[in-house]
């Protein structure tokens, strides 16, 4: 099965890292980031965050460790036979340091798609993906309109009820366990 993977939040354990230091520029103490446009938490303009982002790229994208469990979850996925897609919403610019992110980590990644904030959905028709990894609730809804299942990383800011088509997983053991049931119950 062809399989489609976020990273932020997903693969990359980001969101602790981007908080910590978004607090330390703007001067707050935010505990948990409620909100995935974390502008508004931060009480600035989407614009200036996106500066402080684009001037700490390389920090804010190299520093983060892997999610718990991510690593080895990719390592089953591959051992099973999938082939992994990661789909990003980091722009091309971004697509060196998240390759050598990955490469130091040692975890594969053949197929890495930055989008740019384009549409995930767009990518999952385009290249065929037939199941997704997300933790951001728009992106899983609309691939999930797809009739592509969703395995939503549960997540402080994703805590809206589900539509049909998309499953919460507590951890990368029930998205692996979700992903094999599916493959299971394929005729």
């Amino acid at each position: 099965m062809r399989i489609g993977v976020d990273i932020d939040g997903v693969i990359s354990d980001s969101y602790p890292l981007w908080l910590q230091e978004l607090n330390r520029h703007y001067g707050k103490n935010i505990p948990d980031i409620v909100d995935y446009n974390m502008h508004v938490a931060f009480g600035v303009t989407s614009d200036d965050m996106n500066e402080f982002f684009e001037t700490n790229v390389e920090r804010l994208l190299m520093m983060p460790e892997p999610i718990p469990g991510a690593k080895e979850g990719i390592e089953t996925l591959l051992q099973d036979g999938h082939e992994i897609i990661y789909v990003t919403a980091r722009t091309p610019e971004q697509k060196d340091l998240t390759v050598r992110w990955f490469s130091l980590r040692e975890i594969h990644h053949e197929h890495v798609l930055c989008t740019g904030f384009g549409s995930k959905a767009d990518v999952v028709k385009e290249w065929g993906i037939e199941a997704f990894i997300e933790d951001y609730q728009v992106n899983a809804k609309l691939i999930a309109e797809c009739g592509v299942p969703v395995f939503l990383l549960n997540a402080s800011y994703n805590q809206e009820e589900l539509p049909p088509g998309i499953i919460r997983c507590h951890s990368w053991d029930e998205i692996i366990t979700g992903i094999q049931a599916i493959c299971h119950n394929k005729p």
